[in-house]
């Protein structure tokens, strides 16, 4: 039988159009933060499903033998076949993928982890009974602890985070809201596993988890800015750039040059020009022109095939042109600019 969790991950390895590995995708599933699996999120439409597949090799191995198996992967390209293209291209796949949101320097997981914790802590506190706290984190416990602790009359605070619980998840909708509702857990009734949610459902586990994980995204996201859930992300951040690539933009930004940069973070110039092209893919504005002489600026797109990003075509066809300075190009290219 095929679900939708299986369209979703061929559609990831559609999406890569045979221009990267088999690990590649390994790393961009696991939320791997090197340079090159940002890379490969942000070029190739991955940045959804970023970390929220945290396979072992062993059973990431054992998932791409099954889609070989049922013909609907060429491993020795790491293409799709025609089968497996025509699983990946319906509707329902893309709009799950597009709403999985991302692993976010685990924002929405932190998030969810408090929020459930305390509504539990809350729960069976007023009810005087004793629990197992649903979620093993100690971060999140602390941090459930100290709120907690707070001398205040919490009934009208959880009224209103109920009520604005309930608005979001209208707006989200179903199946996703109803994901998201039966994973609380109270005083008296301990949240659906994914196996339970599948049932309810009439989905495999693997997609309840997704619709869990899209809906949870989309009520973060539905949350208006002076909500009180707000409070709950006390602390996080969803930014995509690596705190390491911030150091050196923050160093940039005040005026120093890249040599003067790598000198003080005493790091690699390979390591920097990592840092700059995190600045590239992310920044609203970005003066590439500072990185990359005009003329080629110019050649490096003209000389792009349409709905590729692969760095070696271009690479060869360009004299005195480095691999990272197409990398930039290609960064403000994909953020939709245009110099020819």
């Amino acid at each position: 039988m095929v679900h939708l969790a299986d369209g979703v991950l061929l559609l990831a390895i559609d999406r890569l159009k045979g221009e990267r590995s088999e690990r590649s995708l390994f790393h961009v599933l696991n939320g791997k933060r090197s340079a090159t699996t940002l890379q490969d999120a942000f070029f190739y439409d991955l940045e959804p499903i970023f970390g929220l597949f945290p396979y072992t090799k062993y059973d990431y191995e054992k998932l791409l033998a099954s889609f070989e198996k049922r013909g609907w992967l060429n491993r020795s390209s790491f293409s799709l076949t025609e089968a497996g293209a025509m699983l990946a291209s319906p509707e329902a796949v893309r709009d799950l993928f597009e709403r999985l949101g991302g692993e976010q320097r685990d924002y929405a997981t932190m998030t969810w982890k408090r929020l459930s914790l305390f509504i539990q802590t809350f729960m069976s506190l007023e009810h005087k009974r004793t629990f197992y706290p649903v979620q093993a984190d100690r971060h999140a416990e602390r941090w459930v602890k100290q709120v907690v602790r707070t001398e205040r009359d919490w009934r009208p605070l959880i009224q209103a985070f109920h009520e604005e619980l309930e608005t979001a998840l209208d707006e989200v909708g179903d199946p996703y809201a109803t994901a998201v509702v039966y994973r609380f857990t109270g005083a008296f009734e301990t949240g659906y596993t994914y196996e339970q949610i599948a049932s309810l459902l009439d989905v495999d586990a693997r997609t309840a988890r997704l619709y869990f994980l899209a809906g949870w995204s989309a009520l973060l996201h539905h949350l208006p800015e002076d909500a009180k859930l707000r409070g709950f992300t006390s602390g996080l951040t969803t930014e995509r750039m690596t705190l390491s690539a911030r150091e050196s933009y923050e160093l940039f930004a005040g005026g120093r040059t890249f040599n003067q940069v790598q000198s003080i973070r005493r790091l690699r110039t390979s390591t920097i020009e990592d840092h700059v092209v995190e600045m590239a893919m992310y920044l609203e504005a970005f003066p590439l022109d500072q990185f990359v002489p005009t003329e080629q600026i110019v050649m490096v797109e003209q000389m792009r095939e349409p709905d590729s990003w692969a760095l070696k075509p271009v690479f060869d066809q360009i004299e005195t042109i480095s691999y990272y300075q197409i990398r930039l190009v290609f960064a403000r290219l994909k953020r939709g600019e245009t110099f020819v």
